[in-house]
C-alpha cells in the first residue's frame, strides 16, 4: 500500500449547502444497500462533515441514533449535535463496544483506510448478530479515481492519495473476517448539476481545490465524462457497493 494522506480534502462546508442534492445518487444507492430501520443504531465511518449521517437522518425523521467516526476536527465541528461524535481512526475503533451497533455504513471513505481490512474487521466487531455492513468506494484505476490521485492530489494543500478498490478485493476482505451473504456491484450514480459553471464551482468547494474556477471548468471533463440533460448536466460517477451480514 502506497503512503498517503489518512484523511478526506477538507471541503469547504458552502459546497453540499449550496448543490444539496447533487450526489443524491450516490448516496440513495447506498442508503438502500440495507435494511435502516426506526430506532435504530449506524455507525458512519469517516463522516466527514455528516453527508450520510443526515441522509441516514432524513430517511428515519429523526429516528436514529448516529455515531459519527471523524477523526478530523475540522470537519467533525460541521456535524449535527444530536450525532455521537467518535475522534478514533478509522483502523480501530476504539470507543465503541463491541456487539452494539445494528448497521456501519461507509460512503467513499475506505480509501483513506491505511489498513482495510482492519477496518472492516472493526465493522463486524461492532455489529450485533444479524447487523448489516455496507460500503460505496471508488473503483482503482478509473476516471473517477485519477480525478482525486492527479488533479485533487495536485491542487488540494494537503493532496490526496487513495487506496482505492478492484473489483472483488471489499467483498474478500468481508469474507476473510467473518461476513457472510456478500453482494458487490458496480454501480453508475451520476452527479447532478445545472451547467458546467455550477460543477466547477461545487467541485472546487467539495475537493477544496485552489485552482481557479475557470481552470477546474476545464479540467473536470479531460478526466470525467460530461453528459448534458434537457436542464442539467450528469458528472459520470460509477462506484463499487458491497455488503454483507453478520451471522
Amino acid at each position: 500500500m502506497s503512503e498517503k494522506n489518512n484523511h478526506p480534502a477538507i471541503s469547504d462546508a458552502s459546497a453540499m449547502q449550496n448543490y444539496p442534492n447533487a450526489r443524491d445518487a450516490e448516496l440513495q444507492m447506498l442508503l438502500n444497500q440495507t435494511p435502516l430501520f426506526p430506532g435504530c443504531r449506524v455507525v458512519d465511518i469517516q463522516a466527514a462533515g455528516g453527508y450520510l449521517s443526515d441522509g441516514i437522518h432524513t430517511r428515519l425523521q429523526g429516528n436514529v441514533e448516529l455515531i459519527c467516526i471523524e477523526p478530523v476536527k475540522a470537519l467533525n465541528q460541521r456535524l449535527n449535535p444530536d450525532y455521537r461524535v467518535v475522534e478514533d481512526k478509522i483502523e480501530n475503533w476504539s470507543s465503541i463496544a463491541s456487539g452494539t451497533v445494528d448497521i456501519v455504513l461507509g460512503l467513499a471513505g475506505l480509501h483513506h483506510s491505511q489498513d482495510q481490512q482492519a477496518t472492516v474487521k472493526e465493522a463486524y466487531r461492532v455489529l450485533k448478530s444479524g447487523g448489516f455492513f455496507a460500503v460505496c468506494d471508488v473503483i482503482d484505476d478509473s476516471p473517477v479515481a485519477n480525478w482525486l490521485n492527479n488533479y485533487v492530489h495536485q491542487h488540494n494543500p494537503s493532496g490526496h492519495i487513495g487506496d482505492f478498490l478492484s473489483p472483488g478485493e471489499v467483498s474478500m476482505l468481508m469474507q476473510d473476517v467473518g461476513f457472510y451473504d456478500i453482494h458487490e456491484t458496480i454501480e453508475d450514480v451520476p452527479w447532478v448539476l445545472e451547467d458546467e459553471d455550477h460543477a466547477a464551482n461545487f467541485f472546487k468547494g467539495l475537493f477544496g481545490l485552489k485552482s481557479s474556477r475557470a481552470d477546474i471548468k476545464k479540467a473536470v471533463p479531460v478526466y470525467l465524462n460530461l453528459i448534458d440533460r434537457e436542464q442539467c448536466i450528469e458528472v459520470e460517477w460509477q462506484l463499487i457497493y458491497a455488503v454483507a451480514q453478520k451471522p
